[in-house]
């Protein structure tokens, strides 16, 4: 049986992100054969690479790419590299007739070979439309090529043209792209590439549907914008679903062991309980004496802006976990798991967010100081008695924790 050609671009400090997509992508298929257009990956990676994929008869290809043609290209964004243009040479450095070119900002869910065998009803291409920026043209990290198509079109040679036009007026290689294929893409099922870079903006936006629009997990993830998974801020949708390929090793990819239909809290454990915060301010009073003294409860502070240092600080703590600028899907995933709730930021509170608590039917835990519950329907304690709350959260645990099992 032949191989399956796939196509990314990647520069060195892409490496890591271009292997973590290529283990999701090896988890689920075998038989590959992967083109890598680069200029300055060492040649050993490849080495090491091709002894791995040699189990899955599979192999990677260095195919090093001269970037003087490409360097003087215009660039829609800062988090975007020169290399995004090497995929205008995809037809002179592959074989196959069908190829597949893939971001090497997305992770891969399942097993792809289904592209392989796509009818592109006579197009040369086919996408994913560009969603939500757009109805109308399509996202380029995921290209279905026919190869023949294109060197019979002399695809190549008409791309570096339009660029040399228009490149500094359209989005990058993808604007040119699209302006090149205009009507005569073959759309793709939207499984096969979901943005969740925007997620925490769309909500701006007034689009609220977009959190809903795509249910379940898709086929590709794609963490587009500057929104990436491996910051240290939370963003995304599905960010878990890339650290869990991160921290595979090989060994268990290669050996297809078990463990690869588990999740991420699968790989480090999940904390039994939950607690949040909602806030305007990084000094949220007694926050570090909770989170030493309830090492089995996950706090999640989530603010509408980014935070301050006072509370970045205390991430050396395990159990906290910070949501800047969140969305209502991230809200609505943390309000789901919640135990109880921290009435202990300073200051205005964020949404009435006490309300939406009480009407969950969850306890409050409140300071004299902190306090925004108005009908006394919660636990208020003086601000210097931060011991009686632990005490009176691990006695609500405990008296729960039947309970709590059986969530």
């Amino acid at each position: 049986m032949s191989k399956k050609a796939v196509v990314f671009s990647a520069n060195l400090s892409y490496m890591e992100k271009l292997e973590t997509a290529m283990k999701s992508l090896c988890a689920h298929q075998d038989q590959l054969k992967i083109y890598v257009l680069n200029e300055d990956l060492p040649t050993e990676w490849f080495t090491i690479m091709n002894q791995r994929l040699r189990q899955l008869d599979s192999e990677v290809i260095n195919c090093r790419m001269s970037p003087e043609q490409f360097q003087s290209f215009s660039l829609p964004s800062d988090h975007i590299h020169y290399a995004t243009y090497f995929r205008y040479a995809i037809p002179e450095m592959v074989e196959e007739e069908r190829i597949l070119y893939l971001d090497c900002d997305m992770i891969f869910t399942q097993d792809l070979s289904p592209l392989f065998e796509v009818d592109l009803k006579g197009y040369g291409l086919g996408a994913v439309v560009d969603k939500p920026t757009t109805t109308d043209g399509f996202n380029a990290g995921l290209l279905v090529i026919d190869e023949i198509w294109w060197q019979e079109h002399q695809v190549t040679e008409a791309l570096f043209d339009l660029t040399r036009e228009h490149h500094q007026h359209v989005y990058g290689d993808q604007g040119i792209l699209n302006l090149y294929f205009k009507d005569a893409w073959f759309p793709l099922p939207w499984t096969y590439n979901l943005q969740v870079g925007s997620d925490k903006d769309q909500y701006l936006y007034g689009d609220l549907d977009w959190y809903d629009a795509f249910q379940g997990i898709p086929a590709v993830i794609h963490y587009t914008s500057h929104n990436k998974p491996w910051t240290s801020k939370r963003f995304n949708r599905f960010r878990e679903q890339w650290w869990f390929y991160y921290a595979l090793s090989w060994e268990e990819i290669l050996l297809r062991k078990p463990i690869l239909k588990q999740t991420y809290q699968d790989l480090v454990g999940e904390f039994p309980y939950h607690a949040a915060i909602y806030t305007h301010t990084a000094d949220i009073h007694e926050l570090e004496t909770l989170l030493k003294e309830l090492p089995e409860v996950a706090i999640h502070v989530l603010a509408h802006s980014h935070f301050g240092f006072n509370l970045v600080q205390l991430e050396r703590y395990p159990n906290l976990f910070l949501y800047p600028s969140f969305d209502p899907l991230t809200s609505r995933k943390v309000l789901e798991k919640l135990d109880f709730y921290l009435d202990i930021n300073p200051y205005d509170e964020v949404d009435q967010m006490t309300q939406t608590i009480q009407q969950l039917g969850l306890p409050i835990f409140s300071f004299e100081g902190t306090n925004h519950v108005e009908n006394g329907e919660n636990q208020v304690f003086a601000d210097d008695q931060v011991q009686e709350m632990v005490a009176a959260i691990r006695d609500y645990l405990k008296r729960n924790e039947k309970k709590h099992g059986n969530k």
